[in-house]
């Protein structure tokens, strides 16, 4: 039984009974996809305002400061590209900004580094690369003192 292939493409079903794919349907679909990566592609290359939440690292921490309270995180507001912006929300790239500690000033029992001075506010933007500009820190100083030890309440 010779079939030629143009007869093979008009029929509504394949020779075993199921009914073959309907061609338009998935050409519309293909389409479809492609128009939608297209535009989500466009809409990250837009620029965003967004506020994250970054992770300090203290380098040049003595090693006597060991029991000292400082604060962990600081949240910055950010204009960047949509590419890098969903790379800081899905952990792809690293939220981890180092504070010099060495850089502190001393003030009676604490140190503090000010954020809002122009000089500390470049190396935090340098550290988030180029195409990202830094709109706000908060907060807006940084402090490390002693931890002061709790007593156990004796009610």
């Amino acid at each position: 039984m010779k079939v030629s292939l143009l007869k093979l493409l008009r029929r509504k079903e394949y020779p075993d009974g199921h009914p073959k794919p309907s061609y338009r349907v998935m050409g519309f679909s293909i389409c479809v996809l492609i128009s939608l990566a297209f535009w989500f592609m466009n809409m990250l290359s837009k620029k965003y305002t967004a506020s994250l939440v970054f992770y300090i690292q203290y380098d040049h921490l003595s090693a006597s400061t060991g029991n000292t309270s400082r604060t962990d995180t600081i949240r910055i507001k950010v204009t960047t590209s949509g590419y890098r912006l969903s790379g800081y929300r899905f952990g792809v790239l690293d939220k981890l900004i180092k504070i010099d500690a060495a850089q502190f000033k001393h003030k009676g029992n604490q140190f503090f580094y000010t954020l809002s001075n122009h000089i500390h506010a470049e190396k935090i933007e340098e550290q988030l690369g180029e195409d990202v500009k830094l709109i706000d820190i908060s907060p807006d100083t940084l402090f490390i003192s002693p931890a002061v030890p709790q007593t156990p309440d004796k009610s």
